[in-house]
């Protein structure tokens, strides 16, 4: 249904109010006398009346609509400065890969080197060229998700044997300070869902990456749980933390926590926004709670449909 203008919307409820004003006052003072001193002073009464209750509706009404206004010119600013910082930040994460693809190539090019260097300079290119399809397809993610041609299945998902898998594949990367444990809340029989598993694994890559990525020493924990008929998954660990101000803001698009406690180091932004998307992709929600110094726990639910 199209929606009227600000201006056809004002202008159709004046003529409204007033028309219905005129009509029943006047039949109003006419039913209650008929001197025509006291209707002719009951008339300017009731018009400074009506010029008043129209002004102060008419004050509320544009404020309300100014208001809008400038709080989306606000975030249309705000978007604006983080899109350009944005190509800012992906154009060196894409030129430091494609520099170390094409120096080590060049490299290779050359005489005289070694079987032990050319095994260096294909390893060197390969994880490059890893970190920019990463890259590419963090991109091609969020574009899929904002646009809504994401596409959802329903596999059938141990998630036992789910969480088995990341955590063998993320134990070589953990840092050596750094204890990774996994807890698992069902049995192998209750916790078989169904869910779209390449999402479900993506959310928890991305949160345990990040998790490794902000913490230098302590511990690092994946589990999840059944809950009001919902699995909740949680990644805690005993990183730098995140002040209470950026809790929501670390899920937007193109945002990266930089104060005085946590520095970025790599990544376009991407990696919490894309998480948030498929979380709501799945039917569920996620959030953070964490303190400086504290850590984080990342919380994200998803529902608990049990497979036959």
């Amino acid at each position: 249904m199209r929606k009227f203008k600000f201006e056809y919307k004002i202008t159709i409820i004046y003529l409204i109010v007033g028309g219905a004003w005129i009509i029943f006052s006047d039949k109003l003072i006419a039913s209650l006398t008929d001197d025509n001193s006291v209707l002719t002073e009951m008339q300017t009464y009731k018009g400074w009346f009506y010029v008043t209750i129209t002004a102060i509706l008419l004050f509320f009404m544009v404020k309300n609509h100014l208001l809008k206004l400038r709080k989306a010119q606000q975030e249309a600013v705000e978007s604006n400065r983080l899109k350009s910082a944005f190509l800012q930040n992906i154009s060196h994460e894409i030129r430091t890969p494609m520099n170390s693809i094409i120096g080590f190539s060049n490299l290779l090019e050359t005489e005289n080197v070694s079987k032990q260097e050319t095994s260096e300079y294909v390893a060197n290119i390969t994880t490059s060229s890893k970190q920019l399809l990463k890259i590419v397809d963090e991109l091609m993610d969020i574009s899929l998700i904002e646009t809504g041609n994401m596409k959802v299945s329903q596999d059938k998902v141990n998630l036992n044997l789910l969480l088995d898998d990341i955590y063998n594949s993320f134990t070589p990367l953990i840092k050596n300070k750094i204890q990774f444990a996994v807890k698992k809340g069902l049995s192998d029989e209750r916790g078989t869902i169904c869910t779209d598993e390449m999402k479900l694994s993506q959310i928890i890559s991305n949160l345990v990456t990040n998790a490794n990525k902000y913490s230098e020493e302590g511990s690092i924990t994946l589990s999840y749980l059944l809950q009001n008929n919902e699995i909740r998954f949680c990644v805690s660990d005993t990183g730098a933390g995140i002040p209470p101000q950026f809790h929501k803001q670390v899920f937007q698009r193109f945002r990266q926590l930089n104060t005085s406690e946590t520095k970025i180091n790599d990544g376009v932004g991407l990696g919490l926004s894309i998480c948030k998307g498929n979380v709501e992709l799945l039917g569920g929600k996620i959030w953070v709670e964490s303190n400086p110094g504290k850590g984080s726990s990342f919380y994200f639910t998803i529902p608990y449909l049990k497979a036959e």
